[in-house]
């Protein structure tokens, strides 16, 4: 399984990438899984009103849900998992690519998405391998409505 994270501040069009790699890589037949850092302070929502959430709202360390092939799970960890855990998870299962989005200091190979001039300074960001942005005058970056162009990209990187 390769690793590729997708770095990049609020609005940048990090998911917007995760989303045209995920669809674009998936309908070529590559298994790809996907791991989004929720890094804006607090915990990611459950469903409400749902068996396994109340289960894990009622204290169970973990809970999940399976159902004609799709299974969904929440753990309770008494710390924040480390991305080195979460990426344990993911290597037992049989995926081609792991796109993570966010923990832009990880040392895994990324791109960025730059929003203007004053996002470059995430060019530093260790093993940043390509640059894109949805702005159309900012130079010197893949531009996201070129679909074909990014796709052809992430193909490249996981051949290479």
């Amino acid at each position: 399984m390769k690793i590729l994270q997708i770095a990049g501040r609020k609005d940048s069009g990090k998911t917007a990438l995760a989303e045209l790699w995920t669809r674009a890589l998936a309908d070529n037949g590559y298994r790809v899984g996907t791991l989004k850092h929720h890094g804006h302070g607090g915990k990611p929502l459950l469903a409400p009103g749902k068996d396994s959430t109340r289960h894990f709202e009622a204290g169970a360390r973990a809970a999940g849900v399976e159902g004609d092939g799709l299974f969904v799970l929440a753990v309770r960890a008494d710390q924040g998992l480390a991305l080195e855990q979460l990426i344990g998870w993911y290597e037992a299962l049989p995926l081609d690519l792991l796109l993570i989005e966010g923990y832009k200091y990880a040392p895994y190979p990324k791109v960025v998405c730059l929003r203007d001039e004053q996002d470059r300074d995430l060019l530093s960001l260790p093993n940043v391998r390509a640059a894109f942005s949805m702005n159309p005058a900012l130079s010197g970056c893949m531009k996201l409505s070129d679909r074909k162009s990014c796709v052809e990209w992430v193909e490249a990187f996981l051949k290479g």
